[in-house]
């Protein structure tokens, strides 16, 4: 295969599919993924939200195992407090943390984004998931979107709002919890009336919460996260990515038996498995 590639067959490297080429935002409506990799992340997302609802709950000597208290400048890890004075360990342990995610990144690539990162928990293992039971998948978004007001959408988007709304809610307590403790929390809730400025800050961070996953989506790790700003340094050649591949994907359309078994042997779409260039399988 030619070196040389058309101005249309470069365009997909020009174009970033969340920006039109107006350049205003162009909202995502991702297929409902399905498959064993897809099965294997959702049981280790119902596992990191089984450790984020639960820690809270759990105490070391009467004191919590993680509160991170800024207001009354107390920080607990593990049980182990440590005070103002000590922060240059806890400065010395966010530093080894930071440390660890660049190594793992160059030596697993963007792992941590799909498996681990909390915004992507939340938004796809929990929000996306209700959104496809609410909304239907893609094709049914879209018409749903282009839809006008009638009965039907006015139920769909007035479900969605208070289910999404109630969700965010309760994870900006634990959030809280994670500040103050839930001992704390619970008196909060039993006394609403006895901190109107902490009822007042929970709903904004609830308002924030739901702005991010109804609204904001995936441009928190293309605009905010400082991590995904960082990938354009922190991977080479050999990281692994999620990335488009035009061998295997291009052109378009319906297979040929032959490029299916190419596909099923590991080449690329319109690679004959004798060296061409750029290809994986080069030199074979």
């Amino acid at each position: 295969m030619s070196d040389v590639l058309t101005d249309e067959q470069e365009e997909f490297r020009d174009s970033v599919a969340t920006i039109t080429k107006e350049g205003k935002r162009n909202f995502i409506h991702p297929k409902k993924p399905k498959g064993k990799f897809y099965n294997l992340r959702t049981w280790f997302s119902v596992f990191y939200l089984v450790v984020f609802f639960t820690l809270p709950f759990i105490k070391v000597y009467g004191e919590p195992l993680f509160m991170f208290n800024i207001v009354e400048r107390k920080f607990i890890l593990f049980g182990m407090i440590f005070w103002p004075q000590d922060f240059f360990i806890f400065g010395i342990g966010m530093l080894t943390f930071i440390v660890f995610i660049i190594l793992f990144t160059v030596v697993f690539g963007r792992v941590f984004c799909g498996w681990a990162c909390p915004q992507t928990i939340f938004m796809e293992m929990v929000f996306r998931k209700i959104e496809y039971w609410i909304d239907g998948d893609a094709t049914q978004q879209r018409q749903l979107k282009k839809m006008p007001w009638n009965g039907e959408k006015i139920r769909k988007r007035a479900i969605k709002f208070v289910v999404f709304y109630t969700i965010s809610f309760i994870i900006a307590n634990f959030f809280l919890a994670y500040i103050v403790g839930m001992d704390q929390l619970l008196r909060y809730v039993t006394h609403p009336g006895e901190s109107i400025g902490t009822l007042a800050a929970l709903l904004l961070f609830t308002t924030v919460f739901f702005f991010v996953y109804w609204w904001f989506r995936e441009q928190v790790c293309i605009v905010v996260c400082p991590y995904g700003r960082l990938q354009g340094v922190l991977l080479d050649a050999n990281s692994i990515v999620v990335a488009y591949d035009y061998k295997r994907g291009e052109k378009r359309g319906k297979l040929t038996q032959k490029e299916k078994e190419n596909l099923k042997a590991g080449y690329g779409r319109n690679c004959s498995g004798k060296s061409c260039s750029g290809c994986a399988h080069a030199g074979k």
